[in-house]
């Protein structure tokens, strides 16, 4: 009796992730929530700001040299105390801020490459632009999922995180990648590092995730072109 009811709940729970709705998500809900949680006290510096503590930075090193003449430090250490002051009017710590930002580099690395613990294995559907790659050693179709029309060639790619990459099946991927998709299948954390060669030039894909297409809707172009 026990291995009896045992299958039926194994056989319930097949039936039941077989006949799920795939969980409509954005490219934002691939990071991981709490990897981006951290204090970052360079965030709403500004650009000026930000250049004049990245010219104390460059400052420092300079001073740091040995042979430096006596009239050049003289002046690279006038540039630094102006640039201090700058920066101290606008009530930043100078100090604090170069102690930190060892730090906060590696925590922003940490946001861009990790990903959304909840949807490893998840069926989804996410849309975006389809960027057509190589197959893969086996004979595998791929392209890449990025949220942005453009992005690889003409705009930077998204962070690993973000970077979808997509395993079709025969005859999936013969759109144009100018086109809006929407994807279903099972999502996977999955890294992944190519260099493939789009338009008129190479783009290196890293991407945090692997998404096995059950089905790609082109009529996302469609309902997009009416709005």
């Amino acid at each position: 009796m026990r291995r009896l009811a045992s299958f039926f709940v194994a056989a319930m729970l097949v039936a039941t992730q077989a006949s799920a709705k795939p969980e409509a998500i954005e490219f934002s809900d691939l990071v991981d929530p709490l990897a981006v949680v951290f204090g970052d006290p360079y965030k709403d510096m500004g650009f000026r700001l930000l250049n004049e503590l990245k010219l104390v930075v460059e400052l420092d090193e300079k001073l740091a040299q040995k042979n430096l003449a006596e009239d050049e430090r003289a002046r690279l250490t006038a540039r630094r105390s102006a640039a201090k002051d700058m920066l101290e009017i606008n009530g930043q710590d100078v100090d604090a801020l170069l102690s930190q930002r060892w730090d906060v580099a590696r925590k922003r690395q940490t946001a861009r490459m990790a990903t959304n613990p909840v949807l490893n294995g998840a069926e989804v559907t996410l849309s975006g632009y389809l960027i057509p790659a190589p197959r893969d050693a086996d004979g595998s179709g791929f392209g890449y999922l990025v949220p942005q029309v453009g992005m690889c060639s003409h705009l930077p790619p998204p962070p690993p995180n973000q970077l979808v990459r997509v395993k079709l099946r025969a005859g999936q991927g013969n759109q144009s990648l100018y086109v809006p998709v929407r994807i279903s299948g099972a999502l996977h954390v999955e890294k992944s590092d190519a260099t493939i060669f789009i338009l008129d030039g190479k783009a290196r894909m890293l991407s945090g995730w692997t998404l096995e297409a059950k089905t790609i809707d082109l009529s996302v172009a469609g309902k997009q072109q009416q709005k």
